[in-house]
């Protein structure tokens, strides 16, 4: 029988119990920075619901002031950035501290275009909603050529 084990130098166990140590408490947004990517790709779900369509979008941590939402035809475009500090203090003795960024995007195109008007977009939660109603198709017309 042949195995293969795949042994990690002794400093590289000390430097993740001590990184894990510091995150116990942080939560998903003061990860590692080496383990976050520059733009994280917001979780989504678009519903169909036959006059609009319903798209609700994960922002965690993001206040509505950084939300930014582009609809041109049936593109839509939504970008958001947050930034924070954490410190971890014991009377006047700082422990550690942690600062953190991250930009979320997402940019898509729905099968019909949006009309603009009526458009709405609510962030509750951390959850992004926005209700975009579907433009009617205008009917074609005959033209009467003189």
């Amino acid at each position: 029988m042949n195995m293969l084990v795949r042994r990690q130098p002794i400093g590289s166990l000390f430097d993740d119990f001590f990184n894990d140590w510091f995150n116990l408490n942080a939560g998903p947004l003061a990860a590692r920075s080496a383990e976050m990517p520059a733009v994280a790709r917001a979780r989504m779900d678009v519903l169909d619901k036959g006059a609009n369509y319903e798209i609700r979008v994960d922002l965690p941590g993001v206040a509505k002031e950084d939300v930014r939402v582009t609809v041109e035809g049936a593109r839509v475009a939504i970008a958001a950035d947050t930034k924070g500090e954490r410190e971890v203090k014991d009377g006047d003795k700082l422990l550690h501290s942690e600062r953190f960024a991250r930009s979320y995007a997402r940019s898509f195109e729905l099968p019909v275009e949006v009309n603009e008007e009526g458009a709405e977009a609510k962030l509750e939660n951390g959850v992004l909603n926005l209700v975009l109603p579907k433009r009617v198709a205008s009917a074609s017309r005959r033209l009467a050529v003189r």
